[in-house]
């Protein structure tokens, strides 16, 4: 059973830039706005209605920010013929698959996780489906879920 690593620090990165890079938007969003506003009403527009409008997708965005440690808190225990993936920060989920029922197997890799050596794992079984994810080196996974995975 292969022992399967995380990818920690290069996650946490990934979605703090995602995060990182909304606001940014947001920001730049804003700032076209009110230059828009200042050439075509001139000193009658107020900037604090615009303002209003960019700070809840702001607090939309930042809802997410939990995503950031999201990678910390996930453990996957193989066995030979099952996996269980444990996840969550506060509330804690337990996700188990028996291999004799999973039909396919999907990869998903991010820019960062191709740059850097991990992906998330998806196996779907009848009326079921675990994910696995930010796992370091995902082909030697991979290559031992399907091994074990009837056809």
């Amino acid at each position: 059973m292969p022992k399967i690593k995380i990818a920690k620090f290069w996650r946490s990165i990934e979605a703090l830039g995602e995060i990182g890079a909304r606001i940014l938007g947001l920001g730049l969003v804003y700032l076209i706005f009110s230059f828009i506003g200042q050439e075509l009403i001139g000193e009658q527009f107020k900037n604090d209605v615009l303002l209003s409008l960019v700070v809840l997708p702001a607090i939309y965005v930042l809802k997410d920010s939990h995503k950031i440690l999201e990678a910390v808190f996930v453990k996957v225990l193989t066995k030979d013929y099952s996996i269980t993936v444990f996840s969550g920060i506060l509330t804690r989920r337990e996700d188990k698959l028996g291999f004799k029922s999973v039909e396919n197997v999907e990869q998903v890799t991010t820019i960062l996780g191709r740059i850097f050596g991990y992906s998330t794992i998806f196996l779907y079984a009848y009326g079921s489906w675990v994910r696995i994810p930010f796992i370091k080196d995902p082909e030697n996974l991979r290559a031992w879920l399907e091994e074990r995975i009837p056809d």
